[in-house]
């Protein structure tokens, strides 16, 4: 008896780190993970190690849990009076199946405390590696915060990787936004805490051209001047904005513009500013009917070496991929076909007219919405489609032209909420 009371007052014998590594390894989802990294002190160290991370989420791959959900955005246009401008009436975001958020934690205030308020009448503008820029309505309304008669835009930057939101100073809107489409944004990623946005619009009083303006956190707590980044009439460009959200790479800010004939890439690199601009490949209106394809869209490869077109063909259903170098060996910095992805839709159901309504980049998939309102997410990698039953889901983006996706970087969100080594 007293053997036995001795046998258990003792400690269990720890478990060899190999064994352990493969317990932790085979926990199947991140929230899972989290828990276990939370539950002692080595099983933190073990988690947050960057070879761990590797392992669970390889470099240069899709993964699918990366997507948490989408927001709603529905693009109307509120002329005059309070919370005029592109924001919502009610919270836009909605859980993604399958989302670690859970179906108990629908929102994102889960990953961001600190934007507690902000949050409920947000609009996503863009995203870059865990940051996220919305415009809200501040407490006291649109007009808080501004003179009298000074229209502004409120604007902040969430980080669902340390939790951080920063609010930007207010932004005078004026000649500056919303015209003809002509608003377009960005925010990159210059560091652990440290980032960059970038907004462009278009002045039609005096100069007629797109202007861009700045701000960067550790600097100075104001807005740029408005500075050139390009004249329609210099280029024959002079269609609107179709892809207002940028996409980043390697410090390259990528937005997508049509000129009512062909679409083109705007490349502004964040830290210089050069601007250049270059035409996609396919597809164009005069070389096919509209009604068979979707506006094309483009995004970053999983590894960051590239900048891809993706295009939704209608008949038959499919997704077409370009993509664009730094000047390598084989496409340089031309574009070349990399492939075509047959899309299956379940049970071989006959899908009208499919539109898609956002790429999710970090998870590969598309969201795509047909004729009669039904929703699927595409999975990029296999051409597998799946129908989104869930009522909650399909109310909360009903009615919406295009979504946002909100996806995360679970490596890096590991690294900074464990505290490890930042080089994953």
């Amino acid at each position: 008896m007293v053997r036995d009371q001795k046998a258990m007052a003792s400690p269990p014998a720890a478990l060899p780190e190999d064994v352990a590594l493969e317990i932790l390894a085979r926990v199947p989802d991140a929230a899972g993970l989290f828990r276990c990294a939370a539950a002692c002190r080595r099983w933190r160290t073990l988690v947050a190690d960057p070879s761990f991370l590797r392992r669970r989420w390889p470099d240069g791959t899709r993964h699918p849990s990366s997507l948490l959900g989408f927001f709603g955005q529905e693009w109307c246009r509120r002329p005059g009076g309070e919370g005029h401008g592109d924001v919502p009436d009610s919270p836009g975001f909605v859980r993604a199946p399958g989302s670690v958020l859970g179906s108990e934690r629908p929102f994102l205030g889960s990953f961001v405390p600190g934007a507690a308020g902000i949050f409920d009448r947000a609009v996503p503008l863009a995203s870059h590696r865990g940051l996220l820029l919305v415009r809200f309505v501040p407490a006291g309304g649109a007009g808080a915060g501004a003179e009298p008669g000074v229209d502004v835009d409120h604007l902040a930057v969430c980080n669902l990787h340390s939790g951080a939101c920063d609010v930007l100073p207010p932004l005078e809107r004026g000649w500056f936004f919303d015209y003809a489409d002509a608003s377009a944004y960005a925010v990159v990623n210059q560091g652990p805490t440290s980032f960059k946005v970038l907004i462009v619009g278009y002045n039609n009083e005096g100069s007629h051209q797109y202007d861009l303006r700045t701000f960067s956190s550790g600097g100075e707590p104001s807005w740029s001047a408005p500075s050139k980044l390009f004249s329609p009439m210099e280029h024959g460009i002079f269609g609107p904005l179709k892809q207002r959200g940028a996409v980043v790479r390697h410090g390259t800010v990528h937005w997508l513009i049509w000129d009512l004939v062909d679409f083109h890439a705007i490349d502004v690199d964040a830290v210089t500013g050069r601007v250049s601009l270059q035409k996609l490949p396919a597809p164009r209106p005069r070389d096919m009917e509209y009604h068979l394809y979707d506006t094309p869209r483009i995004s970053v490869a999983a590894d960051e070496t590239a900048l891809s077109s993706l295009c939704l063909f209608r008949e038959p259903l499919r997704v077409e991929t370009w993509t664009r170098g730094d000047g390598g060996e084989e496409c340089g910095r031309d574009w070349c076909r990399a492939g075509v992805v047959e899309l299956r839709p379940p049970g071989q159901k006959q899908i009208d007219m499919p539109v898609c309504m956002c790429l999710g980049e970090r998870s590969g998939t598309l969201l795509i919405k047909d004729l009669h309102r039904c929703m699927y997410i595409a999975d990029l990698e296999s051409g597998a489609m799946e129908e989104t039953t869930d009522k909650q889901f399909c109310r909360g983006l009903d009615g919406c032209k295009t979504a946002f996706p909100v996806e995360i970087d679970w490596p890096a969100f590991f690294t900074c909420r464990l505290g490890g080594k930042s080089d994953v």
